[in-house]
């Protein structure tokens, strides 16, 4: 079984930026499997749906480029480190999509809720993931004075029943902001790079935010963040996640785009 999350430090000269995987996974460890309501088909079509998938590898340039890697290791079917522990202050909460998911995208009963079982979750997987990002950000500050975090998504070409946002009209790459982490000259020099590229762009739509640790959270101006999704459309089959030939050329693209905004400087 392989661990919770993976800490990818570069192999060179280090810069401030922690790049942030968090949905590629797709390992259910057996007692979170157990829990699952799911047959074995109807699970692995919630985990086609729902993994961000090969992400991990669309952004590896980022530790050859020097940058420290944060992987989740497990799906976000077992926990979302990408979701407020505070129901309340979740927004996916009341769709059984908080940090431990009681439903599936099109709303099946996914597990019994289980307020024991969520809170375990939380002090064995959220909290010690959320502790090493903050640690990986603290490191960088104390080293550089700066940190900048680069949150590596995909998405569907569709939206799914589950989403917030379900206009039809997608974009091909999604920038996604927080007012006070990311400066607008980075969000600016994205969309400008990734539309000379010949894709379509589109910032905060369909998903919006950036992650930032929340001892962080809009108190430390030296944590800069922004997120890149990508439409999983351009380099997969969305029916399988499979790879398509078209996969490096769009990798390359997103390295070109992401280095030229400078943001490894």
């Amino acid at each position: 079984m392989p661990p919770p999350f993976r800490v990818i430090r570069p192999a060179g000269p280090g810069v401030p930026v922690v790049a942030h995987v968090p949905h590629a996974s797709t390992v259910i460890p057996d007692p979170d499997r157990t829990a699952i309501l799911l047959d074995d088909a109807g699970l692995q079509r919630e985990l086609v749906r729902m993994t961000d998938w090969h992400t991990d590898r669309l952004f590896d340039f980022a530790v050859h480029r020097g940058a420290t890697a944060l992987l989740n290791g497990r799906s976000r079917l077992v926990m979302d480190p990408e979701r407020f522990a505070d129901e309340a202050q979740e927004p996916m909460g009341s769709r059984g999509q908080g940090v431990v998911y009681t439903r599936t995208s099109d709303g099946t009963l996914l597990r019994d809720p289980d307020a024991r079982a969520r809170q375990r979750t939380i002090t064995s997987l959220f909290e010690p993931y959320h502790a090493a990002l903050s640690g990986l950000v603290g490191q960088q500050l104390d080293t550089w004075g700066r940190c900048t975090i680069l949150d590596c998504h995909s998405f569907g070409s569709v939206p799914l029943p589950s989403e917030l946002d379900q206009a039809l009209d997608r974009p091909d790459i999604c920038i996604g902001t927080d007012r006070y982490h990311t400066p607008p000259s980075l969000a600016e020099a994205l969309e400008a790079g990734f539309s000379a590229q010949g894709f379509r762009v589109r910032r905060d739509s369909p998903f919006d935010g950036a992650l930032v640790p929340l001892d962080r959270y809009r108190t430390d101006l030296r944590v800069r963040a922004v997120m890149v999704e990508v439409r999983r459309g351009l380099y997969c089959d969305e029916s399988t996640g499979a790879l398509t030939a078209d996969f490096p050329s769009i990798a390359a693209a997103i390295e070109q785009v992401i280095t030229e905004a400078q943001l490894f400087t």
